[in-house]
């Protein structure tokens, strides 16, 4: 003989069912931002892998133009005090990079002057000229794994908020399962309590 429900106990059904939907509704939502998440994630840990590789062939190729530098400045060095001309136009002409001359200029100009010259290490204007697109490339890759850390975080939250939603299920799922009414008010508000909880967090998750 079925037991006939009283307003009370219409309302806790009403309710669980309302938490019911909800938490159904939250836990696809929450399934589909943490996928979305994922793959952002896995895309911008491949953009800071490949921005670090890039990172790698800038560096060593401000490396040896810095080195081929030095070298070509060393000898041109010593045709300017050997009085060699020809051999100084030849370097200027064929050997020495076209960057590298204002440098040479600005240098010969001191050196007119009485002064003595910046080493080409600590020439700033150069040095950055050299290893700027590298810096670039590390700034880059470090921007792509602090997004990729961010949506990895993002993700886990969304995880955690679709068990709380999966806890809001099962107690609302299993209220009509019993006969006792403070048994089904306690499985209520478990599940409202945790459905709440999950609500709070889900606010302020970024949408994927």
């Amino acid at each position: 003989m079925n037991r006939e429900l009283t307003g009370v106990d219409r309302l806790i059904e009403l309710v669980a069912v309302l938490v019911l939907g909800i938490a159904t509704v939250g836990t696809a939502w929450c399934g589909y931002q943490a996928a979305q998440w994922n793959g952002v994630q896995a895309s911008a840990m491949t953009a800071s892998t490949d921005a670090r590789v890039e990172a790698s062939r800038l560096f060593g190729l401000a490396t040896q133009k810095a080195s081929y530098d030095s070298s070509m400045i060393a000898q041109y060095a010593q045709a300017v005090q050997a009085g060699n001309t020809k051999l100084v136009a030849f370097y200027r002409a064929t050997l020495i990079r076209e960057e590298l001359l204002p440098v040479i200029d600005r240098w010969e100009a001191v050196i007119k002057a009485g002064g003595t010259p910046t080493r080409l290490i600590d020439d700033t204007s150069y040095m950055n000229a050299q290893f700027g697109p590298y810096r670039t490339a590390t700034a880059k890759a470090d921007a792509a794994t602090t997004l990729s850390l961010q949506a990895g975080d993002t993700s886990h939250n969304y995880v955690i908020n679709t068990i709380l939603l999966a806890v809001a299920l099962f107690f609302s799922g299993v209220t009509s399962s019993f006969s006792w009414r403070p048994a089904r008010v306690l499985l209520v508000l478990a599940a409202i309590a945790s459905l709440g909880v999950a609500a709070v967090t889900i606010v302020d998750l970024p949408v994927g």
